[in-house]
């Protein structure tokens, strides 16, 4: 809680393409009510769907669904507001394992900016004819979105994926500051913010 203001949401939806909008809707209206930010309102919205999408396109259909959480705690003197979705996948599945990598490549440099312009380049250098993905969705999602990624396998058959911002006072959001990131899957796992 800052201030006497808190933000505390977990939704658990039927991996299902309909509930990505009202959830994206749900998460923008909670910023909003809360943390009165338009800006971080917009992004989070958006990372939320994009993440959702990524959930259900590449999860394993779970009768236990898909869960988001949205949270907020203080450090120092700014306040971290963190999104994640938990879905279950395919252990031995190769999107896992490309997702840590992808991640792990993304935290590698200084901003989401650095690395959206590496992977721009990277992607035209390839010659159209290798086929496979493009490898710019979770890169444009951090970019795009302005935040920090981050990913953690709680469990075995179990992934949650971060998006993590800072904001030094409702209304303003600032990036992480420039230099080293934070190494993959050092943030706290969800619901340990509480």
């Amino acid at each position: 809680m800052i201030d006497g203001h808190g933000l505390n949401v977990e939704l658990t939806i039927p991996p299902e393409w309909s509930r990505i909008d009202p959830v994206r809707q749900a998460v923008g209206l909670c910023v909003a009510a809360v943390l009165a930010n338009d800006d971080l309102r917009d992004a989070l919205a958006m990372v939320c769907a994009e993440l959702l999408e990524n959930a259900i396109k590449y999860g394993k259909p779970d009768p236990r669904g898909v869960c988001v959480q949205l949270q907020q705690r203080p450090v120092g003197t700014q306040i971290e507001v963190t999104l994640s979705v938990t879905n279950a996948v395919e252990q031995a599945s190769h999107h896992l394992a490309m997702l840590q990598q992808r991640i792990a490549w993304i935290r590698t440099f200084d901003s989401p900016g650095e690395a959206y312009m590496a992977a721009l380049t990277t992607v035209y250098e390839r010659a159209e004819a290798q086929g496979g993905e493009g490898g710019l969705g979770l890169v444009r999602i951090a970019y795009e979105g302005g935040c920090l990624l981050d990913c953690t396998s709680p469990a075995e058959g179990v992934m949650t994926v971060l998006a993590r911002y800072t904001i030094d006072r409702p209304g303003e959001t600032t990036m992480p500051p420039p230099g080293p990131l934070a190494p993959p899957g050092s943030l706290p796992p969800p619901g340990a913010l509480r």
